[in-house]
């Protein structure tokens, strides 16, 4: 009898297997390739009411068009296209999509279908690559993007001397003013961003690298307005040999020296200091990341091979708030 009933048994588990597979096949949707579409020409074609029209009832009270409309004006400011949506992960009713949006930026993009097939949770985030390269510090020898002396407002490894570092993708950053005779970065009460010394100051390339990306036509801010919605204004992105990016940004419209593709050397002018894009008064934003997708970068500590502190020598040196630095 015991040989008899083993295969049973294991015809009764087989059979409660497969139906299980089949039940959550059928529990799988497809993938919605209608709202896929609709998106797509939602933020390349500004046709926002054709998608909007996929949210259920309880989404689209929480988003009218004009709200979605602003927050895609939102992310056009870094890349005008969404190019090819490639599906990474499908689970149940769940579809996670990554985005390349314009050159240097990867988003996220994350919808929840219901049983009517219509949009019952849709998110956009930063795309974060698992796969990038771990980057502690920078091992190219750098030198400082800039001529003459410098303060440093924002630098360091802890929050306190540097609130970049609470965001992973900021982790390290600098901002660099140009302190005047009386200790303030402006020439008197200022008016306009001329005003500030740092404005207008040449920025160079800190080592030998190629130019990845640039944004040139983002309007200076007419101090002390603020444009949020632009991040890093206008920029310059480039890679070393040792496959660092360094990223310098809120430069000033129109002043970008450099190309796309272009191999440029050590102390060459890349562009002028402006005050464009999330930018509380003109000076120079500076970083080293371990990726290409500013978006999902993760910042390192950049140090640099031989420069000037407070008057003293010193090298392979990360320079920290309040810190005074030249060349």
């Amino acid at each position: 009898m015991k040989y008899k009933l083993i295969p049973f048994r294991l015809q009764l588990l087989t059979c409660a297997l497969l139906l299980l597979q089949f039940c959550c096949a059928e529990a799988q949707q497809k993938e919605p390739l209608a709202i896929k579409e609709a998106f797509l020409k939602a933020y390349n074609h500004r046709s926002t009411e054709v998608f909007w029209l996929f949210f259920d009832e309880r989404l689209n009270k929480r988003n009218t068009i004009e709200e979605l409309e602003v927050k895609f004006d939102q992310l056009r400011r870094f890349g005008t296209s969404i190019g090819n949506m490639e599906l990474i992960e499908a689970s149940g009713d769940s579809f996670t999509y990554r985005c390349k949006l314009g050159k240097i930026f990867t988003l996220q993009v994350g919808f929840d279908i219901n049983r009517t097939g219509k949009l019952s949770k849709f998110l956009i985030t930063n795309y974060s690559d698992k796969s990038a390269p771990k980057l502690e510090r920078n091992t190219t020898s750098f030198i400082l993007p800039f001529h003459g002396e410098w303060y440093v407002f924002w630098g360091g490894k802890s929050i306190s001397q540097n609130y970049h570092n609470s965001h992973t993708s900021m982790r390290g950053a600098f901002d660099f003013l140009v302190m005047g005779p009386s200790g303030k970065s402006s020439r008197g009460q200022p008016m306009t961003n001329a005003d500030f010394y740092a404005f207008g100051q040449e920025l160079i390339a800190p080592a030998d690298a190629r130019v990845i990306y640039t944004i040139n036509d983002v309007e200076d801010n007419l101090w002390p307005a603020m444009n949020r919605a632009a991040g890093g204004g206008n920029m310059v992105l480039l890679e070393t040999a040792q496959k660092e990016y360094l990223l310098m940004a809120h430069l000033k419209k129109g002043s970008v020296a450099v190309k796309e593709g272009e191999l440029v050397k050590q102390g060459q002018l890349l562009g002028l200091c402006g005050n464009s894009g999330n930018s509380t008064e003109p000076h120079l934003h500076f970083q080293t990341i371990n990726t290409a997708d500013l978006m999902g970068a993760s910042g390192a500590w950049t140090y640099f091979d031989k420069i000037k502190v407070n008057g003293q020598v010193r090298e392979d040196y990360m320079p920290v708030r309040s810190d005074k630095i030249s060349n």
